[in-house]
């Protein structure tokens, strides 16, 4: 296969001066006219340059490709591609591979088969569950005389499109296909060109983790449609339905483990694996983890433990490349601050990053050494139940990564809960020109408690895409759905159904009734119905929606989970409490079943369905579930959102009971937590102070509150206004006092 680099033309030919110039105009004309005639040379001589390094740009990768390009059947080291290397027995015999005898997956056959058929092929699983290793042996019995070429993520992606549509028979990988979709990364453009031409063969064939799979998915119903996260999900969607690989194997992938004679590691895997899956094991990731957790101890390996915990937490934070000691170094020390310090003697810096990357039995090490730093091996990332990031290492990271950095970091921080942040990320990555970041700043600008500046830049980048894109494009489409969304976090909710209203019939127009953009416009028109007081049309319009949603997605998917856990919350509002219990009962156990005890959406199914306890009159008894909710959330979630929220309901419910100290005592601490987190004018924070303020009226005395009354409806008219629902309650009690 010839890879084709970007051709160009010759120079032009110079423009001749008309005869009727040079006789009859005066020296100034001629002279604004050599003026002109030199600044269209230097833009011309610019465009000409910058062609030029494209040019250069693509035959340098052109030659880069060919360079790294193989027959598949010669790629014979399948680390080289991303597989995970296996542990090495003590007692194996000398010369045992680091890659073990390939025990056939379930879906090896069906893998086999769409490698055949070409197109895009999407592997989805844990890590360490065995994704590159499945693509891997399925492509060399797939397509052995095929070209094999390794993508980058720091590879010219246009550049390697244009590359790859030169090819006839070609296998471009994609290892962490999740790196290729941040901003400036893949788009569905180059995906069709790459797949263009029935009469070519070439096969995507991508893996990615199912963590990040998922973020394409809950992003669209609890943040944005925003267009670089929307980028990703149209490359993701036009894989079709992915393969998914589940972490613990099968009785018939045990099995055929078990049978394996030739290497005894399988065999000795296929013991645990009612506890872990067989590849996991095979790549010491439990080994690893314990390694970890036993490096805390004093005496052991704390700063190496530390330096693990900081990269970790990078990844977590949303940057995936390897990190240098210039960030690393610093980051660690919160974590060891954190654990004790000093008291915990920890090791020299070079005695702990020689631990934290020594491989395990020749398998994998908790750091990867890279020649630009280090990386947290991704089996380390995932993990159920890691605790919160702390706030300071979200400071320390935002000082030092770039601004295409800073706009992956702000998405990390968005799926985080953690508003400030991404506001802050954003609009570093904004000031410095990366693209789509205006709009993710306006999205981070509404979370950040500011409805009405959202909606005010929210309007601006509408009216630039419908005159750039056209009012049908999605992204234009998208932008009416956030200013949707903002009109009625500020409370504005009959505009905001409204702008639904029109909003759907468009989508169902340009998209089609069963996209989940479509489908989504559906869901908020509901909730803001709801939120506006007709909790029945509400329970009727998700009644009718689940059923399609359903069809579309799945009945485990998360946007379905979320829809139902919605449809109960909604049974709650419309008054029929016992409904609403069952109904969010049997969410909630489906939510464990699928997403896990520790997923943020079952806290959150956990704190609706000790509401509905309270609303059924049972005050002691939802107070004790909120006690247990909430010690989950701060060992998962940390200081947050939902956190705050749930503290926030515990202080009412024991002034409900006839506590009022410990009311007033639990109210104060949340709301000191509030304005470091969301800010002093934040609706809620403003909604916890008039609680704060009940209770003290109570306890105290309306004139000792009267102050903070006054205070009070102040700010909520600065940051409010004086038609919001929050600034009306409040006007009324000082009406009343």
């Amino acid at each position: 296969m010839i890879l084709l680099g970007v051709s160009g033309g010759g120079a032009g030919a110079a423009l001749a001066t008309p005869a009727w110039l040079s006789r009859g105009w005066t020296a100034a004309v001629a002279a604004v006219a050599a003026a002109m005639t030199g600044v269209f040379a230097d833009e011309a001589r610019t465009a000409l340059v910058a062609h030029r390094q494209q040019r250069y740009a693509a035959a340098a990768l052109g030659r880069e490709l060919a360079a790294r390009t193989q027959r598949v059947r010669d790629a014979v080291d399948p680390i080289s591609l991303g597989v995970h290397p296996a542990a090495l027995r003590r007692d194996a015999r000398q010369g045992a591979g680091r890659v073990p005898v390939f025990v056939e997956r379930d879906r090896f056959d069906d893998v086999v088969r769409r490698i055949r058929q070409g197109g895009f092929v999407l592997i989805v699983g844990d890590s360490t569950a065995g994704k590159s290793r499945l693509a891997y042996e399925a492509m060399r019995v797939a397509v052995p005389d095929f070209v094999l070429l390794q993508a980058r993520p720091s590879d010219d992606l246009q550049a390697l499109s244009s590359n790859v549509s030169a090819a006839r028979r070609c296998v471009v990988w994609f290892d962490e296909f999740d790196q290729f979709l941040r901003a400036g990364g893949i788009t569905l453009e180059m995906v069709k060109a790459m797949l263009v031409d029935p009469e070519r063969h070439v096969v995507l064939l991508a893996s990615m983790r199912s963590k990040e799979y998922d973020r394409y998915s809950a992003r669209q119903r609890d943040v944005t449609d925003a267009a670089t996260w929307r980028a990703g999900r149209e490359v993701l969607l036009h894989a079709g339905e992915p393969v998914e690989l589940d972490r613990l194997w099968s009785p018939q992938e045990v099995g055929r483990a078990r049978e394996a004679d030739r290497d005894p590691r399988l065999k000795a895997a296929a013991q645990a694996s009612g506890r872990f899956g067989i590849a996991e094991v095979l790549a010491a990731g439990p080994e690893l983890l314990n390694d970890w957790m036993h490096a805390w101890q004093t005496g052991e390996h704390p700063r190496g433990a530390a330096l693990v915990a900081a990269a970790v937490d990078c990844r977590r934070m949303g940057l995936h490349r390897p990190v240098g000691t210039s960030l690393l170094v610093p980051l660690h020390e919160v974590y060891l601050s954190a654990r004790g310090g000093a008291v915990l003697r920890p090791e020299p810096l070079e005695d702990a990053l020689a631990w934290a990357t020594a491989p395990v039995q020749g398998a994998s090490s908790l750091l990867l050494p890279d020649q630009r730093g280090y990386l947290a091996f991704d089996y380390l990332i995932d993990l159920p139940g890691l605790s919160a990031i702390p706030e300071s290492s979200w400071e320390v990271l935002l000082a030092a990564v770039a601004p295409e950095d800073a706009f992956d970091v702000g998405w990390a921080a968005v799926d985080l809960m953690r508003p400030s942040v991404a506001l802050e990320a954003f609009d570093a990555a904004r000031r410095h020109g990366v693209p789509d970041a205006d709009y993710a700043h306006a999205i981070a600008l509404g979370n950040a408690g500011q409805p009405l500046p959202a909606v005010h830049l929210l309007r601006q980048l509408h009216r630039q895409r419908d005159a750039l894109l056209g009012p049908d494009h999605p992204d234009t489409l998208a932008a009416r759905h956030d200013i949707a969304r903002y009109l009625a976090e500020a409370a504005q909710l009959s505009e905001a159904v409204a702008l639904l209203d029109r909003l759907a019939c468009d989508r169902q127009r340009v998209l089609g009734p069963r996209h989940t953009a479509t489908l989504v416009t559906r869901s908020s028109k509901a909730r803001f119905l709801r939120e506006g007081g007709d909790a029945p049309q509400a329970l009727r319009l998700f009644r009718e929606l689940l059923p399609d949603m359903t069809a579309v997605l799945g009945p485990d998917h998360v946007d379905v989970l979320l829809a139902r856990q919605e449809l109960g919350r909604t049974l709650g509002h419309t008054g029929r409490t016992s409904d609403a219990l069952a109904y969010i009962t049997e969410v909630l156990e489906d939510q464990e079943r699928i997403l896990g005890a520790a997923h943020p959406h079952t806290l959150s199914t956990r704190f609706e369905l000790a509401l509905l306890v309270a609303r059924s009159g049972d005050l002691r008894e939802a107070i004790r579930q909120l006690q247990a909710v909430l010690g989950d959330q701060e060992r998962i979630l940390g200081l947050h959102s939902r956190t705050l929220s749930t503290r926030h309901q515990l202080g009412r419910l024991l002034a409900q009971i006839g506590e009022p100290e410990r009311a007033l005592e639990a109210l104060s601490e949340v709301l000191r937590d509030q304005e470091r987190f969301h800010g002093p004018t934040h609706p809620r924070t403003l909604a916890t102070r008039y609680d704060q303020f009940l209770v003290a009226h109570r306890t105290q005395g309306p004139q000792a509150t009267a102050a903070m009354l006054a205070a009070l409806q102040d700010d909520c008219r600065r940051a409010l206004g004086s038609t919001h629902p929050l600034t009306r309650t409040v006007t009324t009690a000082a009406a009343a006092t």
